[in-house]
């Protein structure tokens, strides 16, 4: 028996939050068309328009929709919708949502956001230092896995995304690199294992910035930004240059 969750508009689409799928194995592609032929909203379960994991691991770090599933197995299953990316990741409900400008001092916004969402963990970064939204979820995924191991550089897994982000053992220097600036593109970053305080933040924010989750989205004035910053090569393709940006988080040491 294969476990199916379904968030968001997965769920929708279904109509049920869980379904099990009695097969002793199946790939992700085979899940999919099975869930198509029981959907209401097929449109809602778009391949592009999906987060898979397995067993809260990411299928795309895996082999995408030919990922095999066997029996016991968790698969889940998330639509992204627009105005903020959200999946899960080992374990952790996650949002990414991308902002037009800041317009508070963005120190203290992130602090009164820490405040009122106190189960959340929140990372508030210019959009220059995001390329792409795999960029930010491998990089959270480094983190959690480095939390995990006990073996994080700082005493917060929100601050220690930060510096595997930007590269840089030094706070105060990964702040200078990425931080939050005012009337700047920003993107957030929030994490918790509660799923219901997660949404009540990613609902504040929606209410009080202009969503645009374009300015995440690679490009080439950010490519050569963040080359310069790290010391890469330009004429890297996006997948190569994607690449090397998590082999400088993965190996950042104190």
């Amino acid at each position: 028996m294969i476990a199916i969750r379904l968030l968001g508009g997965a769920k929708k689409a279904v109509g049920k939050p869980t379904i099990n799928l009695d097969r002793p194995y199946a790939s992700i592609s085979d899940i999919l068309d099975f869930l198509t032929t029981i959907s209401a909203e097929p449109r809602l379960l778009q391949r592009g328009n999906l987060i898979i994991a397995l067993n809260d691991v990411d299928s795309a770090s895996l082999q995408g929709h030919n990922t095999m599933v066997k029996s016991g197995d968790t698969v889940t299953i998330v639509t992204v919708v627009h105005g903020g990316i959200d999946y899960m990741l080992n374990g952790y409900h996650v949002s990414i949502i991308g902002v037009q400008r800041i317009i508070h001092d963005p120190g203290k916004l992130v602090d009164m956001l820490r405040a009122q969402h106190s189960s959340v963990s929140i990372q508030a970064v210019n959009a220059n230092a995001v390329y792409g939204e795999k960029h930010v979820r491998g990089v959270l995924r480094i983190a959690l896995e480095a939390e995990k191991r006990k073996i994080m550089l700082t005493n917060r897994c929100e601050t220690e995304l930060l510096i595997r982000l930007t590269g840089t053992n030094q706070i105060a220097e990964a702040i200078r690199r990425a931080g939050l600036e005012k009337d700047i593109a920003g993107c957030f970053i929030a994490f918790s294992q509660d799923s219901k305080s997660l949404h009540q933040f990613e609902r504040q924010i929606k209410s009080e910035f202009g969503i645009n989750d374009s300015v995440l989205k690679p490009s080439e004035d950010k490519r050569i930004w963040l080359a310069s910053m790290f010391g890469f090569n330009t004429k890297l393709d996006d997948n190569e240059f994607l690449k090397y940006l998590l082999e400088k988080a993965a190996i950042l040491i104190k």
